[in-house]
């Protein structure tokens, strides 16, 4: 293979309109203290690739162009708008030339081993695409095979109607691209499906292996899935204690638990790993956290669980449940507001996006919160709800619906307020003896 000259492209310039109420960009999401995207870099640095190609927005321009990975050379390429993946890879044509390369999302967690497999299939002459493997019906495009070869892909196909059960991962290596490039430039579609048609086009002229993959994948399509991908990322961490780290007496660890420089763990509270604990984090008396991220500079406050969730950096809570949520960053939580995770009935949790009822295929999924949002005490937060950033939620709403960004939520004012002629005082000194 051309290991030496291969050069990873990896597509990070979408808008990401279905993961609201979350507004930062999918690819420089952080997790253990790492945008997702270097993360993936890292990776790819690990399997041996030393050159990569990021095609970034605008929005997200500033964070990239502050990524280093030791043994690689970054080159960001910038896309104006938002206009799929076949115009994010036109914006780095010119750049990529002839190179034999890996063209990749920058939003899918895979694991290591499908990065060393591929390298070891690449050669001279083939291109690669990577089908996974489902074991029931993916609402994505799937792969008809014939000997091992791409012969069309089918997007979306009814439930009953895959071609085969190998749905298309952004995992695709050419040779040489100028001859792709070339066919994506004379295609035409009025979906946004021009890469997959050109690549369709391809295999029509071209042998166009595929590579399957049974492992773990994880792309982030929609705010729930941010919990996916750290919990995949959770199975990989080893127990880890930073510098000046204060733990104190009574505190059980359980697991595998990463924690970072500063952080402060008080008496009698529990944290059952996997968990990722960041940087100058507190976490206060009497607290239970299990299977969750805290990002840093968050304080968890006496008697706080934590359940499942991802908590973004600048949080702070006291006395509060937070279960199977998406916590974005710099978010507060009056004393005892709960962020409910699952319905009476045990049921689906559904989400409404761009105005569709859509599955979550959870029946655990608590809220998931948008930057800055504050949350008075005794408020409820109803399963799979979700809040735009820069909110304000009062004092004991019950809230069971979407909240967009920058809203004033409060309960119905007023009080009624009569004489008492219903309840007389009465004596409990009866009462007492029983006890």
């Amino acid at each position: 293979m051309k290991q030496k000259n291969l050069v990873a492209v990896l597509l990070a310039g979408g808008e990401g309109k279905r993961i609201w109420p979350i507004t930062t960009g999918k690819s420089v999401i952080r997790l253990f203290g790492k945008t997702i995207i270097e993360h993936i870099l890292e990776s790819l640095r690990i399997a041996g690739v030393t050159n990569a190609i990021i095609v970034t927005n605008p929005e997200d321009a500033l964070v990239v162009h502050s990524l280093e990975i030791p043994g690689m050379t970054l080159e960001i390429v910038l896309q104006g708008h938002p206009a799929g993946m076949a115009d994010a890879l036109l914006a780095a044509k010119d750049v990529i030339g002839s190179s034999p390369c890996l063209i990749m999302s920058a939003v899918d967690v895979v694991d290591d081993v499908l990065y060393e497999g591929l390298l070891k299939e690449m050669d001279d002459h083939d291109a690669l695409v990577v089908g996974k493997r489902v074991p029931a019906h993916f609402p994505g495009g799937y792969l008809t095979v014939k000997n091992d070869r791409l012969v069309d892909i089918v997007e979306k196909p009814p439930v009953g109607q895959e071609p085969s059960d190998l749905v298309n991962l952004v995992f695709h290596y050419f040779p040489d691209p100028t001859e792709f490039f070339k066919i994506i430039v004379s295609t035409r579609s009025t979906k946004d499906d021009v890469y997959e048609k050109a690549l369709s086009s391809y295999a029509a002229h071209h042998t166009v292996r595929v590579v399957a993959y049974n492992g773990p994948w994880q792309t982030i399509k929609y705010p729930w899935h941010v919990l996916n991908a750290m919990h995949m990322l959770l199975e990989r961490i080893e127990a880890y204690k930073g510098k000046d780290v204060v733990i104190k007496e009574n505190v059980v660890i359980e697991g595998p638990v990463y924690i970072e420089d500063g952080v402060k763990i008080f008496e009698n509270t529990k944290i059952v790993g996997p968990c990722y604990i960041g940087k100058n984090t507190i976490i206060g008396n009497n607290c239970i956290i299990r299977g969750s991220h805290i990002g840093a500079d968050s304080v968890v406050g006496f008697n706080s669980d934590i359940t499942r969730s991802y908590i973004g950096d600048n949080c702070w809570f006291h006395s509060n449940y937070v279960g199977d949520s998406v916590l974005e960053e710099h978010i507060s939580m009056g004393s005892g507001a709960v962020l409910a995770n699952l319905r009476l009935d045990d049921g689906e949790i559904f989400s409404v996006i761009q105005g569709k009822k859509n599955p979550t295929d959870r029946n655990k999924l608590g809220a998931m919160i948008g930057k800055g949002v504050r949350i008075g005490v005794n408020a409820s937060i109803m399963p799979g709800v979700k809040i735009g950033r820069g909110s304000f939620i009062g004092s004991g709403v019950v809230l069971d619906r979407d909240l967009p960004e920058d809203s004033f939520c409060m309960p119905k004012p007023g009080l009624t307020i009569t004489k008492n002629l219903k309840v007389a005082p009465v004596s409990r000194d009866a009462f007492k003896k029983k006890i």
